[in-house]
Order: C-alpha cells, then structure tokens, then sequence
C-alpha cells in the first residue's frame, strides 16, 4: 500500500502521526473506515486519510475512529489504546506554535447566482486574485484552514479539477478570511449546484409539480390496470425511484434557500405573474413532509 508523505513540523505532532500509522496497521483507509464503522466509531475515508496530510491535528473522534479500528483488526478492547493516542493528541495541541493571520487582503467580491461548478471555480479564482494570490502552503497553514485543507487538495478544488465538499469551501473561504457576505454567497452558490436547481427563477416549483402529477397518474394507471395491490415490475419500480429522488432533491433546494433568496424570487414572481411563490415553496415542502 503506498503511504502519503507525513511532514510534521514538531515533536509531539509527530509523535502522533507515528500512532497513527501503528493504527493504521496495513490497512487502506476505506477497510480503516469500514473497521471504524463495525466498532461503532463511525468516521469518513476522506476524514481518515486527511489526518496524513500534516501538519494538520485531527478531532477526538478521528483518534477514536483509528484506535478502534485497529482494536477491530486486531481482536482486543481498544480502550487503552484510544487513550494513548487522545493523551498524544492533547500533547499536540499543548506544543502547536500558534499560526500567524493572514497577511493578505480580505476579498470582497460577492457572486451572484452561480449555478455550476464551473461558474464556482471563476467565483474562488476571483476572491484568490482579490487576496493578492496567496500561496497553497499558507493557505493551508492558515488559521481558517485549521488543518482541514492540504496544499494538493486546494490546488485542484481552484484549478476545477476537484469538487469541494461543503466542509472544504468553508475551509477555504475561512483560509481566505472572507467575509459574511462573500462566505454567505459562495456557500448558497454550492446548495444550489449540490441539489441540482435547473428550474424557473419565475416558477421553480413548475418542475416539481409536474413531477407529483406524472406520478399521481401512474398510480391511478397502474390501479386500474392491475389493481391497488399489484406490486410494481421493475421498470415501474424504476420510474417511480426516479420521480421521488427528482422530487425529493427539488424540496432541498427549496430547504437550501436564505431568507434573502426567498425575497428576491418572490419579487421576481410578483412582477411576473403575480404568484406568492412563498406559499407555494411551504406547500411543496409540506408534500414532501406530511404530519410534520
């Protein structure tokens, strides 16, 4: 198995990514997430892996996550072990040289309704030239960073050829000491793009509601035809997965909308056909969650 490169910039950080390897024991780090998920200390691949990337410290529960893996792996009750690498983890954070602020200006740029991955990479490359281009390497080390970004892992989100995940953009929006507004408009940017929105800025709920009609006839079809008991056949059964995961990802980006959103897609509806577009959204969600 090929080991990343660990580069610790002090003893005691060090000392715990030596623990870290002993826990890791062989394995990769999906079998190390699958161990942590059996032992009941549940923590992602990527999580895991970015513990490696150095000089980074990870949480409580990343300690935990490897400690009883390797207890899994290995037969025996990981309680002792858990506390070695907790007690070196403290240790760590006792000796960290504390990171000096940004030197770079705070961006200001605000985007407006990005709705692609693309469209995000232009947003990041504009707030990075408006920080003067800082380097990866303090933008990693960067206090906002907190160690949850590697130099790699920035390059590629800001050359588009990596998505970010929720987690990664606010790190790096937080590395670049951005402010509300820029961070608020960046993180709406990446709910609409996550959930998939392509619709109507006039109507976005038009799609979901022919969604629910499609699928209100071919239950009354499939009723009629084989009666209410029959159980789907698999292209039914297809049809219907399809139309509820389309429905169910138009309700979260309707649950993704800011209040300021809201506002400007009302208004936009106003003047165009007079819809209270407000009403609507609460009845879509109240579709996708009755009794609630």
């Amino acid at each position: 198995m090929k080991r990343r490169a660990v580069v610790a910039s002090w003893p005691q950080l060090a000392a715990l990514h030596a623990w870290m390897r002993e826990a890791q024991c062989g394995l990769t780090f999906r079998r190390l997430a699958d161990r942590a998920v059996m032992a009941g200390r549940p923590v992602g691949e990527r999580t895991l892996r970015r513990a490696f990337d150095g000089p980074s410290l990870p949480k409580e529960k990343t300690i935990s996550a490897y400690a009883w893996a390797w207890a899994s792996k290995n037969g025996v009750d990981g309680q002792a072990f858990e506390k070695r690498g907790l007690d070196l983890l403290t240790a760590a954070r006792r000796t960290a040289a504390p990171t000096a602020a940004p030197v770079w200006p705070r961006p200001v740029y605000v985007p407006g309704r990005v709705s692609t991955w693309d469209g995000l990479t232009r947003a990041l490359k504009r707030i990075h030239a408006e920080a003067e281009k800082p380097s990866l390497r303090a933008l990693a080390a960067s206090a906002g960073a907190a160690g949850r970004l590697s130099k790699s892992t920035i390059g590629n989100i800001l050359r588009g050829e990596r998505c970010p995940s929720a987690e990664q953009l606010s790190a790096l929006l937080a590395a670049y000491d951005a402010g509300p507004e820029t961070t608020a408009g960046m993180l709406a940017a990446y709910r609409r793009i996550h959930t998939g929105h392509r619709g109507s800025a006039l109507y976005p709920c038009e799609v979901v509601e022919r969604a629910e009609e499609r699928r209100q006839e071919e239950e009354t079809r499939r009723e009629l035809l084989y009666g209410v008991e029959a159980e789907l056949d698999e292209y039914d059964r297809r049809l219907r997965d399809e139309e509820e995961a389309a429905f169910q990802r138009w309700v979260e980006w309707v649950d993704s909308l800011s209040a300021e959103e809201i506002d400007v897609l009302q208004s936009q509806a106003a003047a165009g056909s007079g819809l209270d577009l407000r009403a609507e959204l609460a009845a879509y969600v109240a579709l996708a969650r009755p009794g609630v």
